[in-house]
């Protein structure tokens, strides 16, 4: 039973670096909207505003299921 709180809680970690790294990656991509230079291109602008999107979507889930995990220990 130790051994499995203990794969279970490696996941917890594992889960909230991957959700603090996609949260990154989607503010980072987010201000790359912000850059005038950019703004001129529209699909540019479109796949930085989709993929901030997707690793915001990502983030949330992570921190989802590392509140999920929790809630098994």
């Amino acid at each position: 039973m130790e051994e499995q709180q203990k794969i279970i809680f490696e996941k917890i970690i594992d889960c909230r670096r991957i959700g603090m790294l996609c949260l990154f990656l989607s503010t980072f991509l987010y201000t790359g909207t912000l850059i005038p230079k950019f703004g001129e291109i529209q699909w540019k602008l479109e796949t930085l505003s989709g993929s901030s999107f997707i690793f915001l979507v990502l983030s949330f889930f992570f921190y989802w299921r590392s509140s999920k995990l929790k809630e098994k220990l």
